[in-house]
């Protein structure tokens, strides 16, 4: 019985001074940290599942030589192994399902968080100024209904016969002074000066609508809406989508 033991004491000495080896392994293959197109640090990933498995086969081991002292150390040691092995990569599986599923509700919990503020920012609507065969601006009218700093960017393109590109025809120049504090359940009309790119009909005007919390800066729930011809979505996480409405008749 103790000479089991013995041997069972010898093999777990010897495994533990092979995590040296293990280790310059780990720090030769991984100890860049990555590239410049892969961020992800793999470092200690073979070491640290070596250590893994050795804690696994050690616990495994020492129950069934417990259990089995006459089924032969080596052979205890060979199944043992073989078994760690495959609870490692079993475990490691079931954490990569389980931190997905972590990922995924945390994902829903968050979207469901921002439902509420889909319509906080409304575009009533919009038309060019002067008109729309040489226009100076692009005016909207709109209703916010929370408080914070309002601010917004505008681009048109025309897009080609195939649809394969785009020029961009237009772009608003509106810098940072022009941000205005407003208020819950405030209508206003807001002017986005423009600058001409080419010299071509819009087809496709795309109009960004912000509302941040912030005084200054971004801050968290910070309000980002994007009228358009056809979204894809609702909500991305990041920018809300609507559907842009037809240009109404410039005011008199």
């Amino acid at each position: 019985m103790r000479s089991v033991w013995r041997k069972h004491l010898i093999i777990c000495l010897f495994l533990g001074p092979m995590a040296v080896p293990i280790y310059l392994m780990d720090r030769a293959f991984l100890g860049g940290g990555g590239s410049n197109w892969v961020t992800l640090d793999f470092r200690g990933l073979i070491f640290w599942a070596y250590i893994t498995l050795v804690a696994i086969h050690v616990t495994l081991s020492s129950i069934a030589v417990l259990l089995f002292p006459k089924a032969g150390v080596l052979r205890i040691h060979f199944g043992s192994m073989v078994l760690s092995v495959v609870l490692l990569v079993a475990g490691v599986v079931t954490y990569g399902k389980l931190r997905r599923l972590a990922i995924s509700n945390e994902q829903r919990r968050f979207m469901e968080s921002r439902r509420p503020l889909m319509n906080v920012i409304e575009l009533k609507e919009w038309w060019y100024f002067p008109d729309d065969s040489d226009p100076t601006e692009i005016r909207v009218s709109v209703v916010v209904h929370q408080s914070g700093r309002f601010a917004g960017n505008v681009t048109a393109e025309q897009t080609d016969p195939s649809g394969s590109s785009s020029t961009t025809v237009f772009e608003s120049t509106n810098g940072p002074e022009s941000q205005r504090q407003v208020s819950g359940g405030e209508a206003f009309t807001y002017a986005f000066p423009l600058k001409v790119l080419t010299a071509a009909r819009a087809d496709n005007v795309r109009i960004t609508l912000y509302l941040f919390k912030a005084p200054s800066g971004p801050a968290a729930g910070d309000i980002a809406k994007v009228f358009m011809n056809s979204p894809q979505q609702d909500d991305d996480g990041e920018y809300f989508y609507s559907v842009l409405p037809t240009p109404s008749r410039p005011a008199q």
